[in-house]
């Protein structure tokens, strides 16, 4: 009896004595998450009171675009400094880049004209400087020349080269990439100018107005004698549109006649259903001198006491949502209606969706 009493006894010690083990680990490790808790706290109610980074102001966007036309006005005039310039004019060449520059002139400088600013784009940034790349169009040469009227008949008249894949590159225009840099209001050109390709053509976007509407239509009817009241200063523009739309009239009228060459909606119905619309016209105009090129108008149009009006005259076509890339060379515009009630709808062949921005 006496070996087994104190079995227990020892026993019971044993557990006594685990679960003061016990008992000081888990005060460890309460401790520990407690001071974390305090940590992370305390940093939250810093937090509240801490001001919020400052996101770009108006006058910051102001002093960004102001950096980015003077990088621009300089880089367009060492471009055309630089390319019409010849060998005893380095002095001139020194105002706008290092003279310690190896620059090779020729004995006559070559002709420069219509200098433009193509593109413009800032690489680095610090509190004291910005670094800008400045991409500027001129007819250079023998392009320079001739008038831009005669340039663009002679290149019409050739044959099509790589050079003028672009829809952006004139007849004759060459483009040149100058870096610049901007502190103070003072600029420099980090390197002497580098000849580079025109930009790429960009892509074509879905329009959402695939339906054509005939001119009996309500919206054919409309659109065509608004534009023509609008464009030719005849008939009373606002019988077509909302009151106080804003929509004035161009002063003189550019125009004698117009004739209305197609009205594309996106519904179907042509205004025989809904209450408000968006259209695609496209017009054939003519003026004193002769037929003019085909102008199209992105239009409004509301129903108001029963009839079809124009509430505004848009910025942007009617674009697919979401923003949907046409691939290839699908036709994406509508056909002419045969009738009335029938509808021709075309869609582009292949088409890729763009996905939406997202906010940084």
């Amino acid at each position: 009896m006496r070996t087994g009493l104190g079995r227990s006894a020892d026993s019971g010690d044993e557990l006594l004595r685990r679960m003061a083990a016990r008992r000081r680990r888990d005060n460890v490790v309460v401790a520990v998450l407690a001071v974390l808790a305090i940590l992370g706290g305390g940093h939250t109610i810093l937090g509240w009171f801490a001001t919020p980074p400052r996101g770009p102001s108006d006058d910051t966007t102001t002093k960004i675009l102001g950096r980015s036309e003077l990088a621009e006005s300089f880089a367009r005039d060492f471009v055309v400094t630089y390319l019409s310039a010849s060998a005893n004019q380095q002095d001139e060449i020194a105002q706008y880049v290092s003279s310690g520059q190896q620059v090779t002139l020729p004995a006559t400088g070559r002709q420069v004209a219509d200098p433009a600013v193509v593109f413009a784009e800032r690489e680095v940034s610090n509190p004291q400087l910005e670094v800008w790349a400045v991409t500027i169009s001129a007819r250079v040469g023998k392009a320079a020349a001739a008038p831009a009227s005669t340039a663009a008949t002679s290149s019409s008249s050739g044959t099509t080269s790589a050079a003028s894949k672009s829809a952006s590159a004139g007849p004759g225009r060459q483009y040149y990439r100058v870096a610049v840099s901007v502190g103070a209001g003072r600029v420099r050109a980090l390197t002497l100018p580098a000849a580079v390709d025109a930009p790429g053509r960009g892509s074509d976007l879905a329009l959402a107005n695939q339906n054509s509407c005939n001119a009996d239509s309500p919206f054919g009817q409309v659109v065509s004698g608004f534009l023509t009241a609008y464009l030719t200063g005849s008939g009373d523009l606002s019988r077509y549109t909302v009151p106080n739309s804003g929509i004035v009239a161009p002063t003189p009228a550019p125009f004698v006649s117009v004739e209305t060459a197609m009205v594309a909606a996106e519904n179907s119905g042509c205004g025989t259903s809904g209450a408000t619309a968006r259209i695609l016209a496209t017009v054939n105009p003519k003026a004193t001198d002769g037929a003019a090129p085909t102008l199209a108008y992105p239009l409004t149009m509301v129903l108001s006491a029963g009839k079809w009006q124009v509430q505004s005259i848009d910025p942007l076509p009617p674009l697919r949502n979401p923003l949907t890339v046409v691939v290839g060379d699908a036709t994406q515009g509508p056909q002419v209606q045969s009738s009335p009630s029938s509808v021709v709808t075309t869609a582009p062949s292949s088409a890729v969706q763009v996905p939406p921005a997202k906010q940084n």
